[in-house]
């Protein structure tokens, strides 16, 4: 039952990710045929409500654990289940494939496949993805650390593996989303499966895993903001020079 309890769940993240986020696009631009508006629209939307329903959801049900008794007894729940079906169960998969949806931008590069950004732009995407990733999850890690509940069986909070998987599936979402909308969630099911892997090796609670995607995902968000922000800020220092 508790098997079927965690896929159940895991599937459903998912699922709600892809249709909220479908919706955000949606209702963020509402008529297509003025092009200046919809492109103006789409580099401010990264940190609008609507984009950032479910990262602030993930973040605060994470968040909310010490608090909120329920979320500690399901994370209990699937650990101790976990313990007794797999309890031998390890794997470096995780290792690897967290950083597989950021690199697949680069593949799309090699390719020449369209996408919203050039190769240059991606690596300083990427980087400061990374940057802002790593430094608000050093910032989490030190709030939680005197935080029993977020420490239980020598577990950290959130989970960088699976911050770091939806940090690169959300830059493959971004570079995708407009040429081909499909393939850009791709990524998530990626990261899901890091995810998975770092609760069935009993290295993070459902819960931190869950934190850690709401992290990658608003990292990424945050680093499009800025790169935005700049870009619009040299252009029009340029075109004040002409």
């Amino acid at each position: 039952m508790t098997k079927r309890k965690i896929c159940f769940i895991l599937t459903a993240l998912f699922l709600s990710f892809y249709s909220l986020s479908s919706f955000a696009q949606d209702s963020a631009v509402s008529r297509p045929a003025f092009e200046g508006i919809r492109t103006n629209n789409k580099k401010q939307l990264y940190l609008k409500a609507p984009a950032l329903i479910i990262p602030a959801t993930f973040l605060i049900y994470g968040g909310l654990k010490p608090v909120v008794n329920d979320i500690s007894k399901l994370d209990n729940q699937i650990m101790a289940h976990v313990q007794q079906k797999y309890p031998h169960f390890h794997s470096n998969a995780s290792d690897y494939l967290m950083w597989l949806p950021s690199a697949t931008v680069y593949s799309l590069d090699a390719f020449k496949i369209k996408t919203a950004h050039s190769f240059k732009q991606h690596l300083i995407l990427d980087a400061g993805s990374i940057a802002i990733t790593g430094a608000l999850g050093f910032g989490m890690r030190i709030i939680s650390r005197n935080i029993k509940s977020f420490n239980t069986n020598n577990t950290d909070f959130p989970s960088g593996h699976t911050a770091n998987a939806f940090r690169g599936a959300e830059i493959l979402h971004q570079e995708l989303k407009d040429q081909h909308p499909l393939l850009s969630y791709s990524g998530y099911i990626i990261a899901t499966s890091v995810g998975v892997l770092r609760i069935y090796g009993k290295q993070h609670y459902f819960s931190q895993v869950v934190a850690g995607a709401g992290l990658g995902i608003l990292s990424t968000k945050i680093t499009y903001w800025i790169f935005d922000k700049i870009k619009d800020s040299k252009h029009s220092r340029d075109n004040v020079s002409l």
